[in-house]
């Protein structure tokens, strides 16, 4: 019988906040920022153990991406309309969005491989590296991952699990 597990960001405290800039749009073109929440499900089988996935092994990698992107300025690095250049010796980022031009502290900012930074975009990006990183097992048969920016409004990305031998 399929299963399924949740993990709840608000509630379990993987939170990030973040600010960006979304081109194009009328009002989130300009910086703004939000509180975000990364949430998980899996569907799948139990072990013989009874167990779907262990809890503890995806909270740890997720907290872990949050972290990442913890009151940072999160920067696409997948849009041809962003230039930005990293100046070593200020140990700064110089980005030129549309003919707006933003200065940051390099340590303030988190460069994603995404072309935007919707939330659309984020619970993909993650959910990709989470497939990646971890070794699901064979009961395991979907992963949904979802980002929030701000309770009740956030998207989610899915990905089915094939294993070793599909």
């Amino acid at each position: 019988m399929e299963q399924k597990i949740e993990i709840d960001g608000w509630s379990r405290n993987i939170r990030f906040s973040a600010c960006h800039v979304l081109l194009h749009h009328d009002k989130c073109s300009r910086i703004h920022g939000h509180s975000y929440a990364i949430h998980l499900r899996i569907l799948g089988v139990q072990d013989k153990n009874n167990l779907l996935y262990d809890f503890g092994i995806v909270k740890t990698a997720i907290k872990k991406y949050a972290k990442e992107l913890d009151h940072r300025a999160l920067i696409p690095t997948k849009n041809s309309d962003i230039h930005f250049h990293r100046d070593e010796e200020s140990q700064s980022v110089t980005l030129d969005m549309c003919g707006k031009v933003y200065v940051f502290p390099m340590s303030d900012v988190a460069f994603v491989p995404v072309a935007s930074t919707t939330v659309e975009e984020l619970s993909r990006y993650i959910l990709e590296r989470l497939v990646k990183e971890i070794d699901f097992p064979e009961g395991v048969r979907e992963i949904s991952l979802g980002i929030d920016e701000g309770p009740g409004q956030g998207a989610w990305a899915t990905m089915e699990i094939k294993t070793r031998g599909e």
